[in-house]
């Protein structure tokens, strides 16, 4: 790779790979463990029985009576979103709602899981397609702004599941986790957070509103442009009673098992992915791991290899020690091939793609060759794969069922 980042952490946490760089924010305790760390540990002390009984008493208060769907369920196009709806379905007894927003950055494998997820489950789902010009316009005014390409599909996904939930009358929406809880231990599970509008602007989006992205001079991006990504006020939320709940809160949430179930059970699709071992992690979108990774890298001195590793260490899956190894090794990583076809749908170059990673928080480094040991290669090859990489895919699908995105917009 020919590039690092800049940023040096003050603080790591003694267990993990997290550092104090974390944009959720983390606490040490005396001995340097992370809030993350520690909070994953009621993993091991909860009663879960009891909790997930206390989730079946709460949708059965909410079950519609005289109507259709009884909840709504945001889905993607990767192996957990299988379990989520295996839950919801076989074990809940609800009848759900599926909805998916398009990244519009779609792999083949996420388009084939989310029509598996349909049929295997026999749901109904609800897909929306921002349009791609205007799309296109937010995906650069984030990348300019933010330093991040995800931010329109972030602000996308979550409105879309609670504007559903609002214009059909469904008021309970159910997500898998709390992302700032899995990670930096923001909340206690016993704490049963949900899902508000704040933490959407705060933790989701940043802090930035998509009204921010409003000017006619600056970015020629008008309110009709951001309103099919915005939040609905508070006053509705209240009005239709909206509820969103995460099942990590009533289960002891492991995105691997999990995964690693529906594959066998239920035929979920699994691929390798440049910058991480994970083969189940993102594989619905082709710029995760690529630009959007190395942008994490660049503004928050880690990557997604690492948001993988410091689980698999909480799980005591694998040590400290052989971590740093492959959270190295990944990080070397500058997948170009897999990149070109971002750079196409945005008409941009390579070369500008770099200027812009140096004009972040990236320097230049000696190109190094980090070879993975015979435990950490053992470790790796514990992730199953069901399907070609995507590093083999050269241009996204826009939609499902075969129509695919072969020039740029």
């Amino acid at each position: 790779m020919i590039f690092e980042s800049r940023l040096k952490p003050v603080r790591e946490c003694t267990q993990c790979l997290y550092s104090d760089r974390h944009p959720f924010g983390l606490q040490f305790d005396r001995l340097g463990v992370c809030s993350g760390c520690t909070t994953h540990e009621e993993k091991t002390t909860l009663d879960w029985s009891n909790r997930f009984l206390m989730l079946s008493k709460l949708v059965k208060k909410r079950k519609r009576i005289n109507k259709f769907y009884d909840c709504i369920v945001p889905v993607r196009g990767t192996p957990e979103y299988f379990f989520v709806m295996d839950v919801v379905k076989h074990k809940l007894g609800l009848n759900p709602l599926a909805v998916s927003y398009n990244s519009q950055f779609n792999s083949l494998v996420g388009i084939r899981n989310l029509a598996r997820i349909k049929e295997v489950f026999d749901v109904d789902m609800l897909s929306y397609n921002s349009n791609p010009v205007v799309y296109k316009k937010l995906v650069r005014e984030s990348l300019v702004r933010l330093g991040h390409v995800r931010w329109p599909y972030l602000a996308g996904e979550t409105s879309f599941a609670v504007r559903v939930a609002i214009e059909k009358d469904i008021p309970l929406i159910i997500w898998p986790y709390h992302q700032p809880t899995e990670q930096v231990g923001m909340h206690s599970y016993l704490d049963k957070a949900e899902m508000s509008r704040r933490s959407w602007i705060e933790h989701d989006l940043m802090r930035t509103s998509p009204y921010q992205f409003v000017s006619r001079s600056e970015t020629l991006i008008t309110l009709a442009d951001v309103e099919d990504i915005s939040y609905p006020e508070n006053r509705l939320l209240s009005q239709y009673g909206i509820t969103g709940i995460y099942l990590a809160n009533y289960m002891p949430w492991d995105t691997r098992t999990y995964s690693e179930e529906m594959i066998a059970d239920r035929g979920a699709l699994a691929a390798e992915s440049p910058r991480t071992f994970d083969t189940y992690d993102r594989v619905d979108d082709l710029t995760y791991m690529g630009v959007h990774d190395l942008l994490k890298y660049a503004n928050l001195g880690y990557s997604r290899v690492t948001d993988n590793l410091c689980r698999e260490i909480r799980f005591k899956r694998i040590n400290r020690d052989s971590a740093k190894i492959i959270e190295n090794y990944y990080q070397e990583q500058y997948p170009t091939d897999y990149l070109n076809s971002f750079f196409v749908w945005l008409g941009i170059s390579e070369e500008g793609f770099k200027w812009f990673l140096r004009f972040s928080n990236f320097g230049k480094k000696e190109i190094t060759s980090i070879n993975l040991g015979t435990k950490e290669n053992t470790f790796v090859r514990g992730f199953f794969s069901n399907q070609p990489p995507l590093a083999e895919e050269k241009k996204f699908i826009l939609y499902g069922k075969g129509l695919e995105l072969t020039e740029p917009i």
